[in-house]
């Protein structure tokens, strides 16, 4: 009876079925090293209107939220005072220059009547004092009606740039000033804007390091800017500059980037994702992110398939993320067989039916050919 059942269990361990598995052939590869970061939008320009006179606000020039031009008028305030200044001080102007044409013309007939004895040397200095007087008076008042003609001019506030600008912060009646620390609006110029993306000082130390040591090259950077679903905005950016500094709080680094915005999708404010790619990896080990299991203790493996066709795991160290694989840095040899789906479904010893692996994206082209 013992022996009937050793017999059935042998049998049953050779005719096992061989487990259907898809794998890759490990093989070198050019890659260039994308970096996955997160970034903040923030306007090209931004300029908060302010007035540079007092007075009452009489009217507000514009719709909220239209697209205004630079120097389109925005805000009309209170202008009698200020008239009333220019046109005093263009009255006192007009004298002097009167006073200055009577002491030239006097001071002109001094000059011959003082060659004559006609006039004392005293009186004729007398008078070109009054005439040099009479010049510096006249340049005072220029300047002062030049500075009531600049608040009258002033009493229309107008956009310093072009822009989209936002809601109205004052109405019509409200006293502003020069002091004033809340604006009257604010424009923004977002046909193009920044994107601020934060990246870890250690990552970024290490991308300089791999520089620095060769294992990875500089290329020409290249950068795409996705939406909270993963989707990439059709814009265009390119890499500004990285900060000289480190966030005390967050250890993170910025680099900015200016990216065109010309359907204004991107919004002052938002949270994108940017990916990023600066360095260029010469003959990288790639392997699909479905193939990479971690034990308990989270260190990555993957199962390969040996020199005797049998499964076996093997640990790895991962590099960077490239699109859904990752660069395997150490663990993995050329030409390795590496198991992407089916090694879950492995039991010891079991032979393989192998069979190549294709993405999900070559499936379904290939579906539909």
């Amino acid at each position: 009876m013992g022996c009937s059942q050793s017999e059935n269990t042998e049998q049953s361990k050779v005719e096992m079925p061989p487990a259907v598995v898809s794998t890759i052939t490990v093989l070198p590869q050019s890659m260039n090293l994308i970096e996955n970061l997160p970034g903040r939008v923030t306007a090209y320009r931004i300029a908060e209107i302010r007035p540079q006179v007092g007075g009452i606000v009489d009217k507000v020039l514009f719709k909220q939220g239209s697209y205004v031009q630079a120097g389109q008028p925005l805000f009309k305030l209170n202008s009698e005072i200020f008239q009333a200044d220019v046109k005093s001080n263009q009255a006192t102007l007009n004298r002097a220059q009167a006073e200055v044409t009577r002491l030239q013309m006097l001071l002109k007939r001094y000059t011959e009547l003082v060659k004559v004895n006609a006039v004392s040397q005293q009186e004729y200095n007398n008078t070109e004092a009054e005439y040099l007087k009479a010049k510096a008076d006249v340049a005072q008042m220029q300047a002062m009606l030049s500075r009531q003609q600049l608040n009258l001019k002033y009493a229309t506030v107008t956009a310093p740039i072009s822009g989209t600008i936002g809601e109205i912060l004052v109405t019509e009646g409200a006293l502003v000033g020069q002091g004033d620390t809340n604006a009257m609006a604010v424009i923004q110029q977002i046909n193009k804007v920044y994107v601020d993306v934060k990246q870890s000082i250690s990552d970024y130390e290490k991308l300089q390091e791999a520089l620095q040591q060769g294992d990875i090259s500089n290329t020409k950077h290249t950068v795409e800017i996705l939406n909270s679903q993963g989707k990439t905005y059709n814009v265009t950016g390119e890499i500004l500059f990285s900060d000289t500094k480190v966030d005390p709080d967050t250890g993170d680094v910025t680099i900015r980037i200016l990216a065109s915005n010309e359907n204004q999708k991107l919004l002052p404010g938002m949270y994108v994702r940017v990916n990023m790619s600066r360095a260029q990896v010469e003959n990288a080990l790639l392997v699909p992110e479905q193939a990479i299991q971690h034990d308990i203790s989270g260190k990555a493996n993957v199962t390969i398939v040996n020199q005797k066709g049998l499964a076996q795991s093997k640990p790895i160290q991962l590099g960077q993320r490239y699109q859904n694989s990752y660069v395997v840095t150490q663990g993995l040899q050329v030409g390795e067989k590496v198991i992407v789906e089916g090694a879950d479904r492995i039991q010891p010893k079991q032979k393989l039916k192998i069979k190549q692996w294709q993405p999900a994206n070559a499936k379904e082209n290939g579906g539909q050919q």
